[in-house]
């Protein structure tokens, strides 16, 4: 595979000037309040869910292409992924990059979606002509950095060449279709032509999704979860109100939750109503190895367990269950209220490949608990999610350098919650020259004898201690 990396590009978005992040398997943003780390986040979350927007090509494909791929594929029956034919790739290349124009304006409409806002330039720096931009691209061995797709208005690029890895066909979905195609009727030919393309292009698109670790679902939690889970009753009402009026019983105002934290109710209620089947956590006996898994270390870290209430009731909700004992989720304790969707995400919705955005785990928290937080995500990443975090834990960040050092002990385990190598884990620091300057984001350098440097941290405590022996010398 020649793509080494995606790189999420953002220009002139809220008060961030210039972003260039290079997404490893977690990515950590620090920075102070106010420089635009939610901004880049939710960036990064409306360019995911634009890529996985589901596509396929209403191009015919010919009955010469049939014939031939109906011959390759019964030559590669045994397989269940065969290689696309030489005389597809072409137009499997033209699906492609109709697909990634296409994912362009899809991003442009979710930033409207996730922001809140009727158009672009209401989320544009402040004072600024300058449009915003939001880029994904994809960094490769052999060639300068290529871009997927933008936000922007752009002059068509050069043509995007995918990874060879993108051209394999799964025998499983085509090879039902290829076997209908000579008992197909003429009238339904073009018809017929037209799926065929459809859900040949639909494959190979998730499949170079896949090759690019593009792939899989996105999930968003943002700050101030447990408000939004206090919150949880009254959108319920309010849900059951808009169904009133759509049957024409009454009249409601619409409502103005919006965004991120709209996605979050949605996929909430989807945990709370139809049951999931978990991912990390099902069928689990005690004792296997499974059971000191990330989940495991939250259930550890709360005391108790979190789960759906009874659907009996009118508005259900989490609730937090302890030595048989149960309260509702938004009656018990704030930590308890800021961990439990992320219990209840990586029980019910988060899997491999799956991107994971965090805004502030460590909100509520004590120290003790946080560094447990930190060995959570890291924990995710080694089961082969891709996590993003915005912080302003110094203890987080700690825990994570020594989870770094970890890595480098012998015979380290490699599933663990404990450990991540350096090369998993990025860190961006957000940070204005003056106060009322542009933000810039710039990776940290981190230190493989030491770890992720706390030099903001240190300079706040080094002043404090100054203040705190200044004030007791003018004492005695």
């Amino acid at each position: 595979m020649d793509a080494t990396g995606l790189r999420l590009v953002v220009e002139n978005l809220g008060p961030i000037e210039h972003a260039d992040i290079n997404l490893r398997p977690l990515t950590v943003l620090i920075g102070k309040n106010n420089t635009g780390k939610t901004y880049l986040a939710q960036a990064l979350y409306a360019a995911h869910k634009a890529a996985n927007s589901n596509f396929g090509s209403s191009e015919l494909l010919t009955k010469e292409d049939i014939n031939s791929l109906q011959k390759d594929l019964l030559q590669s029956s045994h397989k269940r992924l065969f290689d696309l034919p030489s005389y597809l790739e072409i137009k499997a290349n033209i699906w492609i990059n109709s697909a990634l124009d296409q994912s362009g304006k899809i991003l442009k409409r979710n930033l409207r979606n996730y922001f809140g806002v009727s158009e672009m330039k209401k989320i544009t720096r402040w004072d600024q002509p300058y449009e915003v931009a939001v880029e994904l691209h994809l960094d490769r061995r052999a060639s300068k950095r290529t871009r997927l797709f933008s936000s922007k208005t752009l002059e068509p690029s050069d043509h995007f060449e995918a990874p060879k890895e993108s051209f394999q066909l799964d025998n499983r979905y085509i090879q039902p279709d290829i076997v209908f195609w000579e008992r197909t009727d003429k009238e339904d030919l073009e018809i017929f032509q037209r799926e065929l393309a459809y859900n040949i292009s639909h494959n190979i698109w998730f499949k170079f999704l896949n090759t690019i670790d593009l792939s899989g679902n996105s999930h968003y939690l943002p700050a101030g979860r447990s408000g939004l889970l206090n919150a949880w009753t009254d959108v319920v009402k309010l849900r059951f109100e808009l169904d009133r009026e759509r049957f024409g019983l009454s009249r409601f105002p619409e409502s103005s939750l919006g965004g991120v934290a709209f996605d979050f109710i949605s996929s909430l209620a989807g945990i709370i109503g139809p049951r999931h089947r978990p991912r990390f956590a099902r069928n689990r006996k005690k004792g296997t190895p499974e059971d000191t898994g990330p989940l495991a270390l939250l259930t550890e870290l709360m005391g108790g367990k979190i789960r759906a209430g009874s659907a009996e009731e009118l508005v259900p909700t989490l609730e937090y269950q302890q030595d048989g004992h149960k309260i509702a989720v938004h009656h018990a304790s704030s930590m308890v209220a800021d961990l439990a969707p992320l219990a209840m995400w990586i029980e019910h919705l988060v899997a491999p490949s799956d991107l994971l955005i965090i805004d502030e785990p460590e909100s509520h928290l004590h120290p003790e608990a946080i560094r447990l937080v930190a060995r959570v995500l890291v924990g995710l990443v080694n089961r082969g999610v891709r996590v993003v975090c915005a912080t302003h834990s110094s203890v987080l960040l700690h825990e994570l350098s020594n989870c770094i050092l970890r890595s480098r002990l012998p015979d380290e385990d490699t599933t663990g919650n404990d450990h991540i190598a350096l090369e998993k884990i990025a860190v961006y620091r957000f940070q204005r020259q003056e106060p009322t300057s542009p933000v810039n984001v710039n990776r940290v350098d981190i230190d493989p004898n030491w770890g992720i440097p706390e030099d903001e941290y240190v300079k706040v405590a080094g002043e404090l201690s100054d203040e705190t022996a200044e004030l007791i010398n003018q004492i005695t």
